[in-house]
């Protein structure tokens, strides 16, 4: 907890400080009073373990639940990171690495859905984060960028087929596109805040021009604090300043950063359909196992 005005949130000096300090006084003041008050408290934890026990849930893997909006920042001209509010300050948007949640408009009277991946980390109390990159012609996405803080979008999750399992490589080359970024992040966030993670990971991150890489000053820190993260930037349409790869994820530059395809190395892709398609092609062509778009949690090269 990182304020310690929540600290009575705790179960340490929410219950069990206050419980043995009422105990301890007790049995001081007169013993004979110990087993009324133990029953007392009995009833009372009892109580509070049946109002939890029917309060709501923090997600739903079944049904829509609105959360309210508390904060949005804006990251790019088209792209902004959204904060909701859980159900309680305590509660954890606690999901498998690498999931997502699904998230649900009415547009035109029907009902739309789109999968976003949140990047707080899954310890955070009291909130998440999602990242949404707007398009003028998309559905969804221009709702998110009118939304304001106070309103609600409703979400229910998890949803996906991978779950990151510390160490379950000793090695991961990312290839993302765009807002591709989302779910690499999320497992970036694991391996960083894990010390026995010791999973080396190299992250090619292709977009149009300097303004879309998103959160590049994270990344750009990550890559100088963690030794075993590497980031590499990729522009299609880079400025006349800009000394970095240029154009599209190329077979020579997967040539170049991709290790042996050994079995306990991964790659993990996520981008624009057509980008998913050609980089698979490249990583078959370059001797790793054949990737499919709706990839397995085991596959070698596993597409989000």
């Amino acid at each position: 907890m990182n304020d310690p005005k929540n600290l009575a949130a705790t179960a340490l000096h929410g219950v069990y400080i206050p419980t043995a300090l009422i105990l301890f006084g007790v049995t001081i003041l007169n013993y004979d009073y110990l087993p009324h008050t133990i029953a007392i408290l009995v009833l009372y934890f009892t109580g509070q373990c049946a109002i939890a026990w029917f309060k709501s849930p923090v997600l739903s893997s079944d049904k829509f639940q609105k959360y309210e909006l508390l904060d949005k920042t804006i990251i790019s001209k088209n792209s902004a990171i959204y904060r909701f509010k859980l159900p309680r300050e305590t509660d954890t948007l606690d999901i498998p690495i690498g999931h997502h949640l699904a998230c649900r408009f009415v547009v035109d009277d029907k009902e739309v859905v789109r999968y976003y991946t949140p990047i707080s980390n899954q310890y955070d109390e009291g909130f998440f984060d999602i990242l949404v990159k707007s398009y003028p012609d998309g559905t969804v996405s221009p709702r998110f960028a009118a939304l304001q803080p106070g309103q609600f979008v409703e979400f229910k999750g998890p949803v996906g087929r991978m779950s990151y399992q510390t160490n379950m490589a000793s090695e991961i080359v990312m290839i993302a596109g765009g807002s591709g970024i989302t779910p690499m992040l999320q497992v970036i966030g694991a391996i960083i805040t894990t010390p026995k993670d010791i999973t080396k990971v190299h992250l090619i991150y292709a977009n149009e021009t300097e303004n879309d890489i998103l959160l590049k000053d994270e990344l750009d820190e990550f890559a100088a604090k963690y030794p075993n993260f590497e980031v590499t930037y990729v522009l299609n349409k880079p400025s006349g300043n800009w000394r970095g790869f240029t154009g599209y994820v190329s077979k020579h530059l997967l040539e170049k950063t991709l290790p042996a395809p050994d079995a306990d190395k991964r790659v993990f892709i996520c981008g624009p359909m057509e980008m998913r398609k050609q980089m698979l092609q490249y990583t078959e062509e370059l001797g790793w196992p054949k990737g499919v778009i709706s990839s397995k949690q085991d596959d070698q090269v596993f597409c989000f």
